[in-house]
């Protein structure tokens, strides 16, 4: 297995602990009554804000050590790093992303249709953005594993 697909499977796990983390805080916050009302609101904007902040930062840090380790230990050239199968199975990857983030959307557009509060749609939102992170970096691994 090399390093690159070592770090799909890492993203993958990264996506699921940040999102643990966030869930986590937002229990928290719920108990305590902070998501209530228009400050509410305006705490869940931060929290996401944060959420995608530490997402994207811990990506870029798996990311960056997964090619230093690809190229260190001699599985890859710095310039062979990404082939046509790799782009082609990264297009792949990316339209499952893209569907299941607009099934997300679309559970919050039907929350909110039903009554249920912003926080709630909000939140089911970002589960959709989560699920395809996930699924985006497996399908790319189990892809990869195949030889698609």
């Amino acid at each position: 297995m090399s390093w690159l697909e070592r770090g799909w499977l890492v993203q993958a796990l990264r996506a699921l602990l940040v999102y643990g983390w966030y869930l986590t805080r937002q229990r928290e916050l719920s108990a305590a009554g902070a998501l209530e009302g228009q400050q509410g609101l305006v705490l869940l904007g931060w929290e996401m804000l944060l959420l995608i902040l530490v997402t994207v930062a811990a990506g870029l840090v798996v990311h960056i050590l997964c090619v230093i380790l690809s190229v260190a230990t001699g599985q890859e050239s710095a310039s062979g790093l990404e082939d046509e199968r790799d782009k082609l199975i990264e297009a792949r990857a990316m339209v499952t992303g893209f569907t299941m983030t607009g099934l997300g959307f679309m559970a919050a557009v039907l929350a909110l249709w039903q009554g249920w509060g912003a926080v709630w749609a909000i939140n089911l939102m970002l589960l959709g953005m989560v699920a395809a992170d996930v699924c985006v970096n497996l399908i790319k691994f189990v892809r990869y594993w195949r030889g698609d």
